[in-house]
């Protein structure tokens, strides 16, 4: 595996595009985001418990990527997606999109909307990601806006989409500006570097995307202008991050604010 700058990337043997969001040092921090972590070594799973002090793990995916359906994935099912709790780490499966919502229709479109030349499918999928996944995003950020969280991780299956949508929002909950919000987004292409090529052959075999190579190379990409399109839908459509946590996550004015301190507290600002 090529070398990946440390800060703020994190040797995770078995886990693709695990980092540290925000932290300009490595050790405990707040909050870790990676690509599904399943296939971690027993090395890996020991070093996320006892290296870096993980104890919850947020697993934002849908049932069908768990079990993995589709011939892309043929395989490629996890035995057991609750493998971390012999290491003192506990699984909440939060699902940014429901069952029903993830069948090869729905999924056929959004993947089309990923494929589209410059940032408007992003922006349009990203868009999707806010209204499906506001109970999901809810629950972490209640977990982090807890008196003394423990450190965390959150995953969907490229650590890219889902994962990068709910870290941008407590980045601008905490004030950061938008060029380094999208900077940290933009790692992921560092991240995934070596699992691209895996990622574009099995996706081209999803018969919506037919066949199409170049878009299905811009839907793995995670491009700088793609968040800062993003952010710029936010603060159009729901006012703010803060707004948004309120109205559609449901989040207390008191657990808006001690959010917002943890996620400041914790390093998470430092990028």
């Amino acid at each position: 595996m090529a070398s990946l700058p440390s800060p703020p990337f994190v040797d995770i043997p078995g886990i693709a595009n695990f980092r540290g969001v925000g932290q300009g040092h490595i050790g405990p921090g707040l909050l870790y985001r990676s690509a599904d972590p399943t296939q971690a070594t027993r090395e890996g799973l020991e070093r996320m418990s006892k290296d870096l002090g993980i104890r919850t793990i947020f697993d934002l995916r849908s049932k069908p990527e768990i079990e993995r359906l589709g011939k892309e994935w043929e395989g490629e099912a996890v035995k057991d997606p609750n493998v971390f709790q012999k290491h003192g780490i506990t699984r909440q499966w939060v699902p940014v999109f429901a069952e029903q919502d993830y069948g090869p229709e729905q999924v056929g479109l959004r993947y089309k909307e990923y494929t589209r030349s410059g940032s408007e499918g992003f922006v349009k999928a990203y868009s999707d990601i806010l209204i499906s996944g506001k109970d999901a995003y809810g629950t972490v950020f209640r977990y982090l806006a807890q008196e003394k969280p423990a450190p965390c991780l959150v995953h969907c299956t490229a650590g890219k989409d889902r994962t990068g949508v709910l870290v941008a929002l407590l980045f601008m909950h905490a004030g950061a500006d938008a060029d380094p919000i999208a900077d940290e987004y933009a790692l992921t292409d560092l991240g995934l570097a070596e699992k691209k090529p895996e990622f574009i052959e099995r996706l081209l075999l999803n018969p919506a995307l037919g066949g199409n190579r170049q878009g299905v190379e811009n839907m793995v990409s995670s491009k700088k202008e793609n968040m800062l399109a993003t952010i710029e839908m936010i603060n159009r459509e729901y006012g703010s991050a803060e707004k948004y946590m309120r109205e559609h996550c449901g989040l207390t004015e008191a657990e808006v604010q001690r959010l917002r301190k943890n996620v400041m507290d914790g390093a998470l600002m430092k990028i």
